[in-house]
C-alpha cells in the first residue's frame, strides 16, 4: 500500500486495510441503497472521485501509473486513463459545471495549492500561490454551480481555513469563523450557503453558514459523527451525504433531519463523496476490498 502524500485524511483509515483484506465482509447497506458497483480494481490505491456534469465520466485521484495523479474513466469504469503525470503529485479533482475545466490540488510548487486544467489535462495553470509564506497552502476545492466562484481550504492566516475565489476578479474572501478549525467547504446548489466541517464546538461536526460565514446553523451534533466530517450535498440541495466517525456513508436532509445509513460494514472512507447529476448515485471511496477503490451507489 503506498503511502498518500496529498490526502492525510485518508491514511488515518488506511491504517487498518491490511486487516481488511484479510477477511472481507459481506457487503451491507442500507435502506436506501438499491446497489452498489466497485469500479477499480487496480492493487493501487484510487480515491477521491468527482462526476462530470453530464454523468458519463469519473475524475479520481490514482496510483495506478506508479504517481499520485488525476485520472479520468467512464462511469462503467472502463477507458481509464491519466490526464496528468507529475512527479510532484496531483489529487482531489473537481469538474467545472461547464465541463470545460478541471481544478486539483497540487504540490507542484513544493506545496499544496490549486491548479486549473483543460479536461483533456492540457494547460495546467495555478489558480493559487504559496501567499505570504513559502509554506502557505491550499487544497480540496469545490465549485459554486454557476462556475463562477471556487471555495477551498488554506492555511494561509496561520491556521486551517476556507476561503472563496471569484474566478473573474481573482478576489478571495476568508469566509471561516473565529478561532477554529474549518474544512472541506462546498457550496449549496443555489449559491447561498457553505457547507462546511468545523470543530468550533470544541469538536468536529457539519455546519452550514451564509457566504461570510454567517448565519451559522449546526447539522451534526452527534458524536458518532465526531470525525471531522467531509459532506458534499444532492444536485437539488434537499439531501446530503457524510461520513461517520463509524467510517460509513449516511445522508440526511438538508437541514440535518431524517438522517439514515447508506452503508454499514464500517469501511468506509466517504471523504469528498461526489452525486451524479441526476441525483440518483454516488460516488465515493471505499476501502471494502482491502484496497482504496472508487464504488458508486444507486439510490432507491
Amino acid at each position: 500500500m503506498r503511502k498518500l502524500t496529498g490526502i492525510t485524511v485518508i491514511g488515518i483509515v488506511l491504517s487498518g486495510a491490511s486487516a481488511m483484506a484479510a477477511a472481507q465482509p459481506e457487503l451491507k447497506l442500507g435502506p436506501l441503497v438499491a446497489s452498489e458497483v466497485r469500479l477499480t480494481t487496480s492493487e493501487e490505491m484510487d480515491y477521491v472521485p468527482s462526476f462530470s456534469p453530464d454523468g458519463k465520466q469519473l475524475a479520481y485521484t490514482s496510483y495506478a501509473a506508479g504517481n499520485e495523479d488525476i485520472w479520468v474513466m467512464d462511469l462503467n469504469g472502463k477507458n481509464a486513463h491519466p490526464l496528468t503525470n507529475d512527479p510532484k503529485g496531483d489529487w482531489s479533482p473537481a469538474w467545472s459545471p461547464d465541463g470545460k475545466t478541471i481544478v486539483f490540488t497540487s504540490n507542484r510548487s513544493g506545496v499544496n495549492q490549486l491548479l486549473l486544467m483543460e479536461v483533456d489535462g492540457s494547460s495546467p495553470r495555478p489558480l493559487t500561490q504559496p501567499d505570504p509564506e513559502p509554506t502557505t497552502w491550499s487544497r480540496d476545492p469545490s465549485w459554486s454551480r454557476d462556475g463562477r466562484m471556487i471555495i477551498f481550504t488554506s492555511n494561509r492566516t496561520g491556521k486551517d481555513e476556507n476561503w472563496i475565489m471569484d474566478l473573474t476578479t481573482r478576489r478571495q474572501w476568508r469566509h471561516s469563523i473565529g478561532m477554529a478549525e474549518h474544512w472541506h467547504p462546498s457550496f449549496s446548489p443555489d449559491g447561498r450557503q457553505v457547507l462546511f466541517s468545523s470543530n468550533m464546538s470544541g469538536e468536529w461536526g457539519l455546519w452550514l453558514s451564509d457566504l461570510e460565514g454567517k448565519g451559522l446553523v449546526r447539522l451534526v451534533a452527534d458524536k458518532r459523527f465526531d470525525n471531522n466530517p467531509a459532506a458534499s450535498w444532492s444536485p437539488d440541495g434537499k439531501r446530503i451525504v457524510f461520513r461517520t466517525a463509524e467510517s460509513n456513508l449516511w445522508m440526511m436532509n438538508s437541514d440535518g433531519s431524517n438522517m439514515s445509513p447508506l452503508t454499514v460494514d464500517g469501511m468506509v472512507d466517504g471523504w469528498r463523496s461526489s452525486w451524479s447529476p441526476d441525483g440518483k448515485k454516488i460516488a465515493y471511496t471505499s476501502l471494502r476490498s482491502g484496497n482504496s477503490d472508487i464504488w458508486v451507489i444507486t439510490l432507491k
